[in-house]
């Protein structure tokens, strides 16, 4: 199974970021590096990416609702907390836990306009991003255990499953006695985690000493943190809704989307372009098919009933071939003159007789200059001679006879 690359993500800081891989046990697999997002893009390729935002951007929170239908829920969410959210609630996106916990169902929101900049930062950077979490749920929590993590000057703070909350480091002192000391039961640990090198704060007041607290130094990024807590944040994935990822793009698509761009119109027009070419020969096809049904007609006027005229034709004329010394000659005069005669376009064919082996074409041209070329063409063909026999001028054309026979006979 591929890694998941982890990517702590200000979206206050957005030139700024740190990632690292991480396996499906929670381990990260590759060193913790810090830089632009475009330095991430060739470690998101082919990898699951999950944003773990800094949760000064979100507003975390439990309601108590009198139904479990999570539509409706969604839908009361926004008049829930209209009075604990100074901005306009309609701004926001919420998404909430399908489980429950002590205090209610959690709730995390964040406004519209700043998911939607975060998605697109990345997504000008081809990375598709799979999901995005707060970091203060991504911290070890417990139903009798607490946690607690500095980092920087802020103070992340998870007091049960997907509940959680942002602080200044300064007042996290301050929080902890009032939530312990509210706390109905109250935590029997506290984990802390500080980051190494620095000297951990006490963070118990005095009345809170039968509260545990366990220090633990964290290396170089919270991250080692995250990473093998952050699946618990997963059911509070603000892509949702409206948020959906609807398709994953990765870092190879985007620099090669134009290309495939301009295959998809080239192939379009090519099959346009095939289409009207086969559209153009069907139709030839057809015309073809008319002129030799118009051929056959007028050489064997006697056939009543045309079905395929191309094949009657071959039919007819091997009839013609095996019928002796005069139907020899009619079918050699015949094929020697066909192609000529059916290349005058302006010529019309009125009739074919064939008698003393010869074959009169009766024929009728737009003037005497067509037929004398016509006839002239048949002469050029060596196998037969032509003659005009008759040509006889009318309103608009002329109609006329040629005799044709084989040379030598």
């Amino acid at each position: 199974m591929a890694d998941t690359l982890l990517i702590h993500y200000d979206p206050a800081r957005p030139g700024q970021t740190t990632w690292s891989s991480v396996n499906s046990q929670g381990e990260l697999t590759t060193r913790i590096a810090s830089g632009l997002l475009e330095d991430v893009v060739s470690a998101a390729e082919n990898q699951r990416v999950i944003v773990i935002l800094d949760s000064s951007s979100v507003h975390l929170n439990h309601v108590n609702l009198p139904t479990s239908n999570i539509q409706k829920m969604l839908r009361a969410i926004p008049y829930a907390l209209e009075e604990q959210i100074a901005e306009d609630v309609e701004d926001f996106h919420f998404v909430i836990s399908k489980s429950t916990t002590s205090k209610g169902t959690p709730v995390v929101g964040i406004r519209k306009d700043i998911l939607a900049s975060l998605l697109d930062n990345f997504n000008q950077h081809g990375i598709h991003v799979d999901a995005v979490i707060p970091d203060a749920l991504c911290l070890p929590a417990a139903p009798e255990q607490w946690s607690a993590l500095t980092y920087n000057d802020k103070a992340l703070l998870q007091y049960e499953a997907n509940l959680g909350t942002i602080i200044d480091a300064d007042n996290l002192r301050i929080l902890l006695h009032s939530l312990i000391s509210h706390a109905e039961p109250k935590p029997e640990k506290l984990v802390f985690l500080y980051p190494d090198g620095s000297e951990p704060d006490n963070v118990i007041d005095g009345a809170d000493d039968d509260v545990e607290v366990i220090q633990v130094a964290y290396n170089t990024h919270p991250l080692v943190v995250f990473c093998g807590e952050y699946t618990r944040a997963m059911p509070l994935n603000l892509l949702q809704g409206e948020f959906k990822p609807k398709r994953k793009n990765t870092g190879h698509w985007y620099r090669w989307r134009l290309a495939a761009s301009l295959v998809a119109v080239w192939l379009v027009l090519y099959l346009g372009m095939t289409a009207i070419e086969v559209n153009k020969l069907k139709n030839k096809n057809k015309a073809l098919s008319a002129e030799i049904t118009n051929i056959y007609k007028k050489t064997f006027p006697q056939s009543k009933r045309i079905v395929n005229a191309r094949v009657q034709m071959e039919q007819k004329l091997k009839e013609l071939k095996s019928g002796g010394t005069s139907d020899s000659q009619f079918l050699a005069l015949l094929t020697s003159s066909v192609e000529t005669i059916t290349s005058q376009k302006k010529i019309t064919i009125n009739s074919i007789n064939f008698r003393n082996n010869r074959m009169d074409v009766g024929l009728t041209g737009p003037d005497l200059q067509t037929v004398e070329s016509l006839n002239t063409g048949l002469n050029a063909v060596k196998e037969i001679k032509s003659e005009i026999v008759s040509a006889t001028s009318e309103k608009n054309n002329v109609k006329g006879s040629i005799r044709l026979q084989m040379k030598g006979s």
